[in-house]
This record gives structure tokens, sequence and C-alpha cells, in this order.
């Protein structure tokens, strides 16, 4: 699964159901996770992903999936609920549903982009393209960890115990490849300072023990 990427982030289940169901008439392999599921909270982070259904493609298939979206959602603006929520949106607003589509069940794109055709608003391909790039790079900001994190890691540190220097370890060296192929410290700058103290308290920690014995 290293070569899929996210292709689609959905924070309602029901709605990713939906999409989920319309991928599987076509051929395209995809791959689904829910973070929610599988958010780890000893590491937790800000990181609003992890609420999230994501949808998981081969790069190269993403226009063809978003082609079978497009076709397989029928679009009827007269059976469109009068009560539906984008009707009280902006343009701003249906400009961003646009451009965060895949944030958004298929048939509230197309009425969002209906919305603002009769406003004489066209959101262009390339505007909606840039948006997800920085959006993507965005999503690999640099996280925060719990102060239960850094309790544990200095206290199992303080104990001479291995899992703190684990901690302290992955506080202080871990990264990620972001999509332009560059590395970046999962961890800011604070939480690896904080990763380095660890380091050196379990080492003088280990050290004496070493001695003493």
């Amino acid at each position: 699964m290293s070569d899929f990427k996210t292709f689609m982030s959905i924070p309602n289940a029901n709605v990713a159901e939906d999409i989920i169901q319309t991928l599987k008439t076509s051929k395209l392999d995809f791959r689904v996770q829910d973070t929610a599921k599988d958010f780890d909270a000893t590491f937790a982070s800000n990181n609003e992903a992890k609420n999230s259904v994501l949808i998981m493609l081969d790069p190269n298939d993403f226009e063809e999936a978003n082609a079978v979206l497009d076709e397989n959602t029928k679009f009827d603006i007269s059976e469109i609920d009068p009560q539906h929520p984008l009707f009280s949106f902006s343009t701003n607003e249906l400009e961003d549903v646009v451009k965060n589509y895949d944030e958004w069940h298929p048939i509230d794109v197309k009425l969002a982009k209906y919305l603002l055709e009769k406003q004489n608003v066209t959101v262009d391909a390339r505007d909606v393209k840039e948006h997800q790039r920085v959006k993507e790079m965005k999503s690999y900001n640099q996280e925060k960890s719990t102060s239960l994190t850094l309790w544990m890691g200095y206290l199992f540190c303080l104990m001479g115990g291995l899992a703190g220097i684990g901690i302290a370890l992955f506080l202080l060296t871990a990264k990620r490849k972001l999509p332009d192929g560059t590395k970046q410290f999962i961890y800011d700058e604070s939480d690896r300072k904080h990763g380095f103290y660890m380091l050196l308290l379990g080492g003088f920690i280990v050290s004496l023990f070493l001695f003493i014995l």
C-alpha cells in the first residue's frame, strides 16, 4: 500500500460509505482506512485527519476515480431538498465546497457548482488542484506530543527503562516523507528538545546503574 495516497478524507462515515460503494462498481484498486479506529492516543496530535475515513488510491487513478464518481452521481435540482444547507452558503463557502470536493459527497459538490453557476461564478480546475496541493502539504505540519507522553518519557528514563529511551529517540529522530519527496521531522522543535533531554537523562541513569554494578 506504499504507492497508495489519500484520494479523499471524509469526516462523515455515511458519506464515505456511499463513495466506497460507488468505487466498488469500478475496476479501480483502492484501500480504506478509518483513522479514528487506528489512532494511537500515546502519540496524540492535533491532526484532524485522525477522525476521518481515508480512501486511498494509486495517484495515477485519481482522475479516473473522479470520473467514476461524477458519472455515477446523478444530479437533478428538482430532487434536492429545499432545506439543504448549501442553499444558505455564501459564494466563498460554495467555492470552498468545490475546492474541498474530497471532503464532501459528490452530490453536494454538484449542487455547489450549480449554485455558483447561477451566480455566473466558475471555480477554475487549476485553482482546485492548487488548493488540494496546499492542503496536502498542510496536513504534514509537525505534530505536538501530549503532556502524558512527555511525562512517561521522563519517568521511564529516570527509572532507567529502555522504553523511556525509545520514546526519546522517537521524539528526537522520527521523520516522514512529504509529497515533494523531502523528509520532515514529525515532532516540532520543542518536543525534539524534550527527546534530547530524555536521552541524556536515560543515558546518565543507565551509566550510573552500570557503574554501581
